[in-house]
């Protein structure tokens, strides 16, 4: 079961990473300043470019909201399997040397069991959490590239898009992996990793979880 819910999550989450890609990267060929500047470029142009981006930016966010409702208890499941799998590991540890003194011949598995159940754990873990941070910081790339135009000097037809975009990613509930309501994975805890670790600060995000 581990690896057929690991497998499956990481198959449908790197989709989603691809698609969250390929929507920045068409961004990025608008022209600068989103100004119309010969025939390939017009007005009308951009405007449908930057409203088929933010329909299919939606589209992807709820196909990740539906990934959290749909795997939510099959993850629940997977995080209790590896939590006791960690548990049953210490205790090898632990009494590894009263499991050598009845078994002689087994001092070699009684070392090697508790290191490959928790490199398991750890692989599963972390693979999940790093796909789904890695789609979150694709996901909110999109914010940092309409931050950078002057809302004030842009037509009105694009100052509706960028604002309808900017609110559509803000109340856009998927930055959370929820497990059947029983417990929330924070994402921005996962991405605030990358530039705060090796700090000894308290993050305000931190693992949710729900009695």
């Amino acid at each position: 079961m581990d690896y057929a819910v690991t497998v499956s999550s990481c198959f449908f989450l790197q989709n989603l990473y691809v698609r969250f890609q390929t929507l920045n990267d068409c961004w990025k060929c608008l022209p600068a300043d989103l100004v119309a500047t010969s025939d390939e470029w017009t007005h009308t142009k951009i405007v449908d470019l930057m409203e088929n981006t933010r329909l299919l930016h939606s589209e992807l966010c709820d196909l990740l909201k539906m990934f959290t409702l749909g795997y939510g208890p099959l993850l629940l499941g997977l995080f209790t399997t590896s939590f006791i799998n960690l548990i049953v590991s210490v205790y090898f540890i632990v009494n590894s040397e009263v499991f050598t003194s009845f078994h002689p011949n087994k001092n070699i598995w009684a070392q090697l069991l508790p290191l490959l159940v928790h490199v398991q754990n750890v692989t599963f873990l972390m693979s999940i959490i790093v796909f789904v941070s890695s789609i979150n910081e694709k996901r909110l790339k999109m914010i940092s590239y309409l931050r950078l135009y002057r809302i004030s000097n842009l037509h009105l037809d694009k100052k509706r898009q960028i604002k309808m975009f900017l609110n559509q990613i803000s109340v856009c509930d998927s930055d959370q992996i929820s497990a059947f309501g029983f417990f929330n994975i924070n994402l921005n805890l996962v991405t605030s990793w990358n530039n705060h670790i090796g700090t000894d600060e308290e993050s305000p995000n931190d693992t949710e979880i729900k009695q």
